[in-house]
């Protein structure tokens, strides 16, 4: 996943770059009905390549990842809540401990994600892989 974006300021070894947001509608969004009022978003990255700020860079992240991230977010969670009902109603018969038992192991996912993140984090941001030339 590749995005265009000026860097903004210089952190140690990282930098904060503005990219503009994609919308779902194709920045139309007149035609969805949107009120799509932020259409840019600030993302850290590595600056392995010493961009400065007010460049214009190329930043890019492994869709392996992207993929990876919006797994652990989104589907692991529910994987986990439905497995874990289903399994607890079966083996139990009981329809007051399969929503407990649920909920409780997917706020443990969660939490599981959070320490993830928190130890992974700088595997998972974008790196600048090219300066543009300003035209």
């Amino acid at each position: 996943m590749r995005e265009e974006g000026i860097v903004k300021r210089e952190l140690d070894g990282l930098c904060e770059v503005v990219v503009r947001r994609k919308t779902a509608c194709g920045d139309n969004c007149a035609s969805c009905g949107a009120d799509c009022k932020m259409k840019f978003q600030q993302v850290t990255a590595k600056n392995q390549i010493g961009a400065k700020a007010g460049d214009s860079v190329i930043i890019e992240m492994d869709s392996k990842r992207v993929l990876l991230s919006a797994f652990l977010v989104y589907i692991l969670p529910v994987l986990v809540f439905f497995i874990s009902f289903f399994t607890v109603q079966k083996i139990y018969a009981s329809s007051t401990l399969a929503p407990l038992v649920s909920a409780i192991l997917t706020v443990a996912v969660f939490g599981v994600t959070v320490l993830f993140d928190r130890k992974h984090k700088s595997d998972f941001l974008p790196s600048v892989i090219k300066i543009c030339e300003n035209t």
